[in-house]
């Protein structure tokens, strides 16, 4: 499905796959949660903030 909203989705847009992950991976498995955090912090302060690298 990720992958179908993406397509829909208006751009700017980023598709992130984190390999090995599934759904349910993503509430409690840290290995997974970190990534996942990791790449959508910075997106999210760019984009509501304007502030690319966190100053």
């Amino acid at each position: 499905m990720s992958t179908e909203l993406h397509g829909r989705a208006r751009s700017p847009k980023r598709l992130q796959v984190v390999e090995g992950g599934t759904h349910m991976d993503f509430y409690d498995v840290p290995k997974y949660v970190d990534r996942a955090i990791a790449e959508a912090v910075p997106s999210f302060r760019e984009k509501l903030t304007g502030d690319a690298d966190g100053s």
